[in-house]
């Protein structure tokens, strides 16, 4: 229901902004013109013509309720009263021209029905604001929602207040680090979350605990692959470190603090931008009531339409390749079957000729060489002949695929007696596998401190465990090959062994060491950054551990 209520006040806004939009697009031509002619003239006239456009473009959307046009405008309006009769600066004058075409292709879209959020201008808004060394508008500044929803917080857990603050913390930081220096996802996240659900468990009942809920969800949702790590978003994720160190610092006394609502509201903002796939996700969307929400997925759309058809460029050029690749797959296909038509020869040379082209523009100069060689040689033999060079013309179309996966193979050894695409798959499949053992590791530890001490969770770590030092120790990892078996050790001496439950911060601790291994394959999948970091935290739980 409350979906369908959304779309028709935007379509009500739509069929209001029609009503006007002739005139608003013409305010927005005029102060682009005006703009235009103060750039060469340096008027002041102009300026003051450009400043009235648009004040009258702004109060038009104050009367259709556009609060972010309306702001778009005060903008402007605000730089231009803090010039005080000075020339605008170059950067300045840009900024104008970009922010007023981009408002006016946005005010287009919306007029056609398009539901663009209003959040796509706060860009542009903080664009502007830059040019007076204003403060940046956070991403959630049009996002409405309760902040004050009916969710009780469970029960606090005895001891959970007090850990290893320091550890935890380096453990956040570790995965801030890897995704900031844009090198994965997964790994970075993973340790996160890791860290977060440290924290959310240790402000339960208290004041602080529904903002580490929403984070934690927040990180869960800024897993999917449809999501832009921009700068804004790294800045509030650094926020939440600022926020761990200080919970060090008080030794655990600011959980009882509560969090600043604009914080909240920005998290709360990521979870309703993801898409409802897992059910931490799931859980906090329900509770503030944000099912009917535009997702990332759609933002990504939207901006792709604001900025034009050049927006994925590189993307597309790849899959073309792939495409005139596959389309002569197919002709050789037909070749061994039936007679090529003249039509379809020329069709294949043609499309030989797209990819070499194509790998001349992405300056990969040896396979565009390749491919216009054979569209050479199979021009100069003609139609006819084709079914008699079959085998030769697979062959070095096999060749062209492969040398392009070899392009794309950073740091493979060409001179390896051993073929180095079966040598990536096979060291690829080694880590899957201790990837997944290393999960099913931690669901374990995770049923055994849920059941109070159930040694049935945990029968089968320690052989899990030995699977993946053996992979540690075929890929040279030596380090963390002897980190794997002195956690193989913990188990089958302390905690199989023992006449009662090992305490809850041993097997922290412990979960704490396995989720660093995770983070280092990761890093040796290529997928994230910082593998000495996460050794170094996986040596400092094993030794909280041997106390």
């Amino acid at each position: 229901m409350a979906e369908l209520m959304i779309r028709s006040e935007e379509s009500q806004f739509a069929s209001s902004l029609n009503l006007v939009k002739a005139e608003v697009a013409n305010a927005l031509d005029q102060a682009a013109n005006h703009l235009s002619v103060y750039c060469e003239t340096g008027s002041q006239e102009s300026l003051k013509a450009f400043m009235a456009e648009v004040q009258q473009v702004r109060g038009t959307f104050k009367l259709l309720d556009f609060r972010a046009g309306e702001r778009v405008c005060e903008e402007f309006a605000e730089t231009g009263r803090m010039a005080r009769g000075e020339p605008l600066s170059v950067g300045t004058l840009t900024t104008f021209t970009q922010s007023i075409l981009f408002l006016k292709r946005f005010v287009d879209m919306l007029g056609a029905g398009v539901p663009l959020p209003p959040g796509l201008l706060v860009p542009t808004i903080n664009m502007i604001r830059r040019e007076r060394n204003d403060a940046a508008l956070p991403d959630a500044y049009f996002f409405l929602v309760n902040l004050r929803p009916s969710v009780q917080s469970p029960r606090p857990e005895q001891g959970a207040v007090r850990f290893p603050y320091r550890r935890v913390r380096q453990m956040f930081q570790l995965g801030l680090i890897g995704l900031m220096r844009n090198q994965g996802r997964r790994g970075p996240i993973m340790v996160m979350m890791r860290a977060i659900q440290r924290y959310e468990k240790a402000s339960r009942g208290g004041a602080s605990w529904l903002f580490w809920h929403v984070v934690l969800a927040a990180l869960d949702a800024i897993s999917q692959p449809e999501f832009e790590l921009t700068p804004s978003r790294m800045a509030l994720l650094s926020q939440v470190d600022r926020l761990a160190r200080r919970i060090q610092e008080t030794d655990g006394k600011a959980f009882a603090e509560k969090q600043a609502d604009w914080l909240l509201k920005e998290f709360v903002y990521l979870v309703a931008l993801a898409d409802p796939v897992s059910d931490r996700v799931c859980e906090v969307q329900n509770e503030f009531q944000l099912s009917a929400n535009v997702r990332e997925k759609d933002l990504a759309s939207f901006r792709a339409q604001l900025h034009g058809p050049d927006y994925a460029a590189l993307e597309s050029l790849t899959t073309a390749l792939r495409e005139e690749l596959q389309v002569i797959k197919d002709q050789i296909d037909v070749i061994e079957r039936v007679e090529l038509s003249e039509e379809d020869f020329v069709e294949l040379l043609a499309s030989l000729g797209r990819i070499g082209d194509t790998l001349v523009i992405t300056n990969l100069l040896d396979q565009a060489e390749r491919a216009h060689g054979l569209a050479r040689r199979l021009k100069a033999r003609g139609a006819a002949s084709l079914r008699d060079e079959v085998s030769s013309i697979a062959d070095e179309i096999i060749q062209l695929e492969q040398g392009l996966l070899a392009v794309s193979q950073q740091g493979l050894d060409r001179d390896a007696s051993v073929d180095p695409v079966s040598l990536k798959e096979a060291r690829i499949s080694v880590l899957q596998e201790s990837m997944t053992a290393l999960a099913m590791i931690k669901r374990a530890i995770g049923s055994y401190l849920e059941s109070e001490g159930d040694k049935m969770h945990v029968n089968n770590v320690g052989k899990s465990l030995m699977d993946v030092a053996g992979a540690m120790l075929f890929l040279d990892k030596k380090p963390v090959y002897d980190i794997l078996i002195a956690l193989e050790k913990f188990i089958t001496t302390q905690v199989l062994t023992a006449q009662s439950p090992v305490p809850d911060h041993k097997m922290e601790a412990f979960a704490d060491a396995i989720t660093a291994v995770e983070y280092f394959i990761d890093s040796l999948n290529g997928q994230a950054t910082g593998a000495d970091d996460a050794i170094r935290l996986a040596e400092e739980s094993l030794t909280h551990l041997q106390r």
